[in-house]
């Protein structure tokens, strides 16, 4: 097996375009190396990559409820009147 792993392969494994993979590995969305032009990604670094494509969004199930903090009236500031002199 390879120890790097091409645009086509992750464009067939994630299901989307090269173009977009091209877009990901610009903004090192994906992790690589770059060599003049060319994008050099290694296969176990993608595979690692791979195996945590989500884990950063917050899941819904297991989530506390959001709270209801209840938003209370402004305080009534009372202000001195300048004693006279």
């Amino acid at each position: 097996m390879r120890t790097t792993i091409s645009v086509p392969e992750i464009s067939e494994r994630l299901g989307i375009c090269e173009e977009t993979i091209y877009e990901m590995l610009h903004s090192h969305e994906i992790p690589n190396i770059r060599h003049g032009h060319r994008f050099i990604v290694s296969r176990a670094a993608y595979e690692r990559w791979e195996a945590t494509i989500g884990e950063g969004a917050p899941s819904a199930a297991g989530k506390e409820p959001a709270r209801i903090i209840p938003i209370s009236a402004p305080a009534t500031v009372k202000t001195r009147s300048p004693k006279a002199g």
